[in-house]
């Protein structure tokens, strides 16, 4: 590349010693319709900037925002979290112990925008929640008190009313139905305090399935999400998502990230909240309805069906039920592992997605009826949602390896019975099953993942309470056909089908 520089660099100086005048610069001439796309981003920016408002809160908090102080104070879509992985600085040897932490004032800062001349403002919940005082500061850097009106927790939507009797400008709703994938959008907002940042990019899907079930005290399941590549980051939370109409189509409300390193920004990958879906709760919120309602819950763990869970279960499509809650009302309803859900409402349903965003688009308190396949015969349950159940806490510990257990199955696993004493080795809850000590190299319970560890709870359907019911259970078992496991990790089941292929 050196090389190449200074070849350049001697051309230029021989046809300038020869007295050789360089050819002057092409004037580049935009197109017309290029030219009309400037001017149209132009006007937007000019017309919507004045309704795009900066939100400071202040709050007593015990702990920290993870998202920081700039709005985003919960992670990201569940689905993306295998991506997004990163050391929260744990000892795995050392048993996590909670510490009541202090009260201190806090500050944190999103967007939002004017809906009315008298002052109300759509930003999201996470940007107000739990705030003792707001402030707001206008395209001109006019600052004024503002009150939290109304707010819906689980729809991340509030409404907040600035105090004055001046009119604002307004930004105009438009309707997210029209919008099509591959449109292009702008977003308007705060990121990282840079006030009124206009950024554009185009819809990359809709109707995502935002989904953070693992983050206590944050928003659970939104469904029917706008996906965009324009750039959002942390302090665009509340802030307009735009068509090239100039119209709010969405609510820019989080980004994919890792908010356990810290290392938050855009990656192309924002989530908004479609407006048609805000327009539903709108005037009650402005008429201050302020709602804390969880996420509806049945209290199930979903996996999707490959095809040898299909050929063993002999399905064709749905989604396997691996685990049911006890405190869930799922299980309440007779819903039992192993069931695989066909319908939700007479719906055919395909996949975990779609089974998720069905019950997230109902409301706490509305009945459901589930169909669900059970050894090979439809059956139909009526399930009350409930609201979001917190997960029981296990033991907190590092898996060590059993010295003396030496009976290895076919399958390549050594296996012990899960007492009292083998739980608490292997930092796990007691209970029926047989818990894993080894897993050989190669073997065939290696290449279906299981791991030291895990706990097996059936064999072909049927309840392992023991290593001696194990044992015989494998041998017993058909590995031509597939034997069909049950297995534990964290907490979470799951079906594999172990085979000699």
């Amino acid at each position: 590349m050196n090389i190449v520089k200074r070849t350049l660099v001697c051309l230029a100086g021989a046809v300038m010693a020869a007295g050789m005048a360089l050819p002057a610069s092409a004037k580049v001439e935009a197109s017309g319709e290029l030219k009309a796309m400037q001017d149209n981003l132009r006007e937007i920016a000019k017309q919507v900037n004045p309704s795009v408002v900066l939100i400071v809160v202040e709050k007593k908090n015990s702990e920290k925002i993870s998202g920081g102080k700039f709005g985003f104070n919960f992670d990201f879509p569940n689905d993306l979290r295998k991506f997004f992985k990163g050391d929260n600085g744990d000892d795995e040897d050392t048993p996590k112990k909670k510490q009541k932490m202090p009260q201190y004032k806090s500050s944190g800062m999103g967007s939002g925008f004017v809906i009315t001349a008298d002052g109300y403002v759509i930003t999201n919940y996470h940007v107000v929640e739990d705030a003792d005082s707001v402030r707001v500061t206008m395209f001109d850097e006019t600052t004024y008190d503002a009150e939290v009106k109304g707010y819906d927790k689980r729809h991340d939507v509030a409404v907040v009313k600035i105090k004055s009797d001046k009119k604002f400008r307004v930004a105009e709703l438009g309707d997210s139905d029209q919008t099509l994938v591959g449109d292009i959008v702008i977003a308007i907002g705060n990121p990282f305090g840079y006030s009124n940042t206009v950024t554009m990019g185009i819809v990359s899907a809709k109707g995502r399935l935002f989904d953070n079930p693992e983050l206590n005290g944050a928003i659970k399941r939104i469904p029917n999400i706008i996906q965009t590549d324009a750039a959002i980051n942390p302090g665009n939370s509340g802030g307009p998502l735009l068509n090239i109409n100039g119209e709010v189509i969405g609510v820019n409300m989080a980004i994919a990230g890792d908010f356990s390193t810290g290392n938050v920004g855009n990656m192309g990958l924002g989530f908004a909240i479609p407006i048609k879906d805000i327009k539903k709760i709108l005037e009650s919120l402005i008429n201050g309805k302020k709602s804390v309602t969880e996420t509806p819950w049945v209290g199930i763990r979903l996996q999707d069906i490959d095809t040898k869970l299909a050929k063993k279960l002999g399905i064709q499509s749905g989604v396997l039920i691996p685990d049911v809650d006890e405190k869930g009302p799922g299980k309440a309803a007779g819903l039992l592992s192993g069931d695989v859900v066909v319908k939700l409402d007479g719906r055919e349903i395909g996949n975990g997605k779609q089974l998720a965003g069905a019950v997230a688009s109902k409301e706490v308190g509305d009945p459901i009826v589930m169909t669900v396949n059970r050894n090979g015969k439809e059956k139909d349950i009526k399930i009350v949602l409930a609201p979001w159940g917190e997960k029981s806490a296990g033991e907190n510990g590092a898996v060590k390896k059993e010295e003396g257990t030496k009976k290895s199955s076919s399958i390549g696993v050594t296996v012990k019975t899960l007492t009292d004493k083998t739980a608490k080795l292997y930092g796990l809850k007691s209970g029926d099953g047989v818990v894993v000590t080894g897993v050989e190299d190669g073997s065939i319970a290696d290449n279906a993942e299981i791991a030291e560890g895990d706990i097996i709870k059936e064999i072909d359907r049927k309840g392992i309470k023991s290593a001696a019911e194990f044992d015989k259970a494998i041998e017993e078992a058909d590995l031509k056909a597939g034997i069909l496991v049950l297995v534990e990790r964290e907490e979470t089941s799951r079906y594999v089908v172990l085979t000699k292929e």
